[in-house]
């Protein structure tokens, strides 16, 4: 894939502000900037020079017109971020004057950026590798710290190193396994087999960490779904209003009274979490509610923690039961609410769940919601991990990439113990090797890259 074309875009949100970004990037983007902009005089500028702020104007080359007052700076390739000429104009922040200056830009030698594009040409001229260009995306979309620093981390090629340490690794054993293949009439030496054994061993204890660590990864950027459950009228929007600390459900004493979803992302105690308020699960003949209970059972196949909430001032009902009855299998915190009240409902009745993940709470007088609180941190595992001890990567790709690693390395493992043929061993290798590639990109289909750069935003 080529890039010969220049391209331009709008590179700050839609809006007003005070400084808005016109990015250039091709090899005619000084060109352009040499059409377009003026020193305060209107005169051409006799020099731009790389990585130096000028102050100037945008005016139309045909018209004489003169657009804005601007600020304008310029990148000599292979100094930039995109790896080619580049140049960005900063303008005052009005999108009719964005507009304006991006549509000179355009009728001047540049097209318009596809979504992503720019740092589509970053990856493609070798600036950054797929992991990282994935983690500017994630970056601009952090909403936590642990999100940001898991982005940031992935950006300055953490995870980069590491997988780049484990391919030389994996190469070292390739040459050396392939060594043979060009004198036929020898084997591998047994000494020569046991240190190839414990060379991949390693290699195969370093990928399962990294391999474990993507669940935590995908938690840090997309955060904990934690969804609350149960039958009408037990406080479950009255749970996700006081998690949030504002008033987002409407809470009345009818029953039913949520019917459709409510989600909301917030940090409990720096672990970001996507808190999901459901429709009471019972059986009803309203053909609304009905869809919110559905919808209610598609969120908890998908989540990470269940909040099963439940009344204590009454006994189980038939309702509460057909609850309980949806949750093998799930991961579940109960809350026994309603503790002010006089007491009907028993820990030891819930011989389902364990009397560690049971929970007292009266949401009237706030007590037990700081051990619900430290209970969901605790059984989400996040809590007490620092990013800095490992690379962490966070996407399903990532993961089947690493699990076809490791699946080839053991066959190499295997192979290489039970003395298979070089060639077969080698092969092995080469998969292990291709696998990994997907990761960083060397060994990508352009369909992948597609999708990938598709999610960003037009101007980055």
């Amino acid at each position: 894939m080529i890039f010969d074309d220049t391209i331009a875009a709008i590179a700050t949100p839609v809006g007003e502000g005070g400084i808005g970004i016109i990015r250039i990037s091709g090899p005619v983007a000084l060109q352009i900037g040499r059409q377009i902009l003026t020193n305060l005089k209107r005169e051409s500028f006799s020099e731009i020079s790389d990585r130096k702020v000028y102050y100037g104007l945008v005016v139309n080359p045909v018209t004489q017109q003169t657009l804005d007052e601007i600020l304008f700076f310029y990148f000599k390739k292979p100094k930039s971020f995109t790896g080619e000429d580049t140049l960005e104009i900063q303008a005052h922040g009005g999108m009719f004057i964005l507009a304006k200056i991006l549509e000179l830009v355009l009728q001047n030698g540049a097209r318009m950026a596809e979504p992503g594009e720019f740092t589509q040409r970053a990856f493609i001229n070798g600036k950054i590798d797929l992991v990282q260009a994935e983690s500017i995306i994630d970056l601009i979309r952090a909403k936590t710290e642990k999100a940001h620093e898991l982005a940031l981390a992935q950006l300055t090629g953490k995870t980069t190193k590491a997988l780049a340490q484990i391919e030389a690794d994996l190469y070292q054993i390739l040459i050396n396994t392939e060594a043979t293949l060009d004198f036929p009439e020898e084997v591998i030496p047994e000494l020569k087999r046991e240190e190839m054994l414990q060379q991949a061993a390693l290699i195969h204890q370093n990928l399962s960490l990294i391999l474990e660590g993507i669940d935590e990864g995908r938690k840090y950027r997309d955060g904990i779904k934690l969804v609350i459950v149960g039958r009408p009228n037990v406080g479950k929007s009255s749970l996700l209003n006081e998690l949030l600390q504002e008033e987002r459900a409407i809470v009345t004493p009818i029953p039913g009274t949520t019917r459709d979803i409510i989600e909301a992302p917030f940090q409990l105690r720096g672990v970001p979490i996507r808190l999901i308020d459901t429709a009471g699960l019972r059986e009803t003949e309203n053909v609304i509610e009905r869809i919110g209970i559905s919808k209610t059972e598609e969120y908890m196949a998908q989540a990470d923690l269940i909040l099963l909430m439940l009344d204590g001032s009454q006994s189980l009902t038939v309702e509460d039961r057909q609850v309980i009855d949806k949750l093998n299998g799930h991961q579940v915190l109960v809350i026994i609410n309603k503790t002010d009240l006089p007491q009907v409902l028993k820990k030891e009745s819930l011989t389902e769940f364990a009397s560690d993940r049971i929970i007292e709470l009266s949401l009237l007088t706030k007590k037990g919601l700081e051990a619900v609180e430290v209970k969901i941190i605790e059984l989400v595992g996040l809590g007490n991990i620092n990013l800095d001890d490992r690379p962490l990567l966070s996407r399903i790709r990532h993961k089947q990439a690493l699990e076809q690693s490791l699946a080839t390395l053991n066959e190499f493992i295997s192979g290489l113990a039970e003395g298979r043929s070089e060639d077969l061993l080698a092969v092995d290798l080469r998969s292990c090797l291709n696998s990994l590639g997907t990761i960083s990109g060397k060994n990508v289909s352009n369909e992948i890259i597609h999708g990938i750069f598709a999610q960003f935003c037009i101007g980055k």
